[in-house]
């Protein structure tokens, strides 16, 4: 489901340099004079297909990881003994609710039904079986599950084809050397974080307060001492 929202937030951002053709995803700089309105026209195209692909591959990932519900079955190797003194003999079945039902009350704590706590002098041996797939949603059921599994491998494969589009595209519309000489400005006068010009220049308030030379002259004399 995570990815299904990432997938529609990413479709959300590269929407808007495709709907107003500005952002920094429409960014310029560095790019040929002449080639800037062909640029800007064939990026907002492959930013076009990416939401495409992108959609297509929050639709079939939330296909394969909401709409079916899956329910794994396991069998016993040997025989067990429950806790119950019942013995499930090599070869029972039973749902994976069913198995932490007798395996984890026999399990110290921290034991799992995959992994077995240290503890356990014999681990009971099993595996798994079968895999039976309910739908969850009824309307998505016309999509099969393993065809939404590889419809996602063929969204991600297209999704990286795109990118690589994306950056050959933009390398051959790059004006090298202005690219070159941008980058040697940047190293030459590196951006630094300083404090606002005049932030310790009080000057404009000289008028506003007059210092008298006679204001601490109390303080320093002498006070007279009192007559007896």
């Amino acid at each position: 489901m995570f990815f299904s929202i990432l997938m529609i937030a990413i479709a959300v951002v590269l929407a808007i340099p495709v709907i107003t053709g500005k952002g920094k995803l429409m960014s310029t700089e560095n790019i040929k004079k002449d080639k800037i309105p062909t640029y800007k026209k064939w990026l907002r195209i492959l930013y076009a297909i990416m939401i495409v692909i992108v959609l297509f591959m929050a639709f079939f990932n939330f296909v394969e990881k909401e709409a079916y519900v899956q329910t794994h079955y396991y069998e016993f190797t040997e025989d067990y003994l429950a806790t119950d003194e019942q013995v499930h003999p090599a070869g029972e079945v039973h749902s994976v609710a069913e198995m932490q039902e007798l395996l984890i009350p026999s399990e110290s704590s921290g034991g799992s039904l995959c992994a077995p706590s240290q503890g356990d002098p014999l681990p009971v041996k099993y595996v798994r079986t079968d895999t039976v797939l309910q739908e969850k949603y009824a309307f998505l059921g016309f999509i099969p599950y393993q065809t939404a599994r590889i419809m996602n491998f063929v969204g991600l494969g297209l999704s990286m084809v795109i990118v690589f589009g994306l950056f050959f595209f933009i390398n051959r519309m790059t004006d090298k050397k202005a690219q070159q000489q941008n980058s040697r400005a940047a190293k030459r006068n590196p951006v630094r974080p300083s404090m606002p010009r005049g932030a310790f220049d009080f000057s404009d308030y000289k008028d506003e307060v007059e210092v008298k030379d006679d204001m601490f002259s109390d303080a320093t004399e002498e006070k007279p001492s009192k007559k007896k």
